[in-house]
């Protein structure tokens, strides 16, 4: 009996890993390919306050372009909340709360802290790479371990910015809280 109460939760566990692989091989797929497809699927994870606008979904590229046009594949033709996706380039210090979601690149650790400064209280879903982003306030950080894209995610950084992360998202990634710097 027991089991059959379990099913329903299985299966969503099930959807969620094909809709959204959690710890993909960064060999078996160029890293930032795994991290364009992560990109995409977080605007089916995560909820932003109502709008108003009626333009595109934005996903902004802050600083280098690492993707190589996969970003963009990789959202061509999809919708979020209705809207196309669109993919915006910013150089670092013109990051656009406009955008929903930015993606900072690059290793500059100041850069990056005056970047999550500048959207630290906007409805945006910062995400970036490496040990320290989330620490610093980003909400969502890549982590490559044992070549496979994994994630940390900071829910004091989301409530600030008024995001919901779905708590399917959650369980699948480590959580980390603001170091207070």
């Amino acid at each position: 009996m027991a089991l059959l109460r379990c099913r329903p939760q299985l299966a969503v566990a099930l959807a969620l890993v094909l809709a959204m692989p959690v710890a993909i091989p960064a060999q078996a797929a160029n890293e930032y390919e795994v991290k364009a497809a992560f990109l995409f699927n977080f605007t089916r994870f995560v909820d932003w306050p109502p709008s108003s606008g009626s333009g595109p979904f934005c996903i902004g590229i802050a600083g280098a372009d690492l993707f190589g046009g996969a970003l963009e594949e990789a959202v061509k033709g999809r919708f979020a909340g209705g809207h196309a996706i669109a993919v915006k380039h910013f150089k670092p210090g013109e990051e656009s709360a406009a955008c929903e979601i930015v993606f900072i690149s690059g290793a500059d650790a100041r850069k990056m802290r005056a970047a999550l400064g500048r959207l630290q209280h906007a409805a945006v879903l910062t995400v970036g790479e490496g040990v320290g982003f989330c620490h610093s306030g980003g909400i969502i950080a890549f982590q490559v371990e044992n070549n496979k894209v994994t994630l940390e995610i900071n829910p004091d950084a989301a409530q600030r910015a008024r995001l919901q992360i779905s708590s399917k998202l959650l369980t699948l990634a480590t959580l980390v809280r603001d170091s207070g710097e």
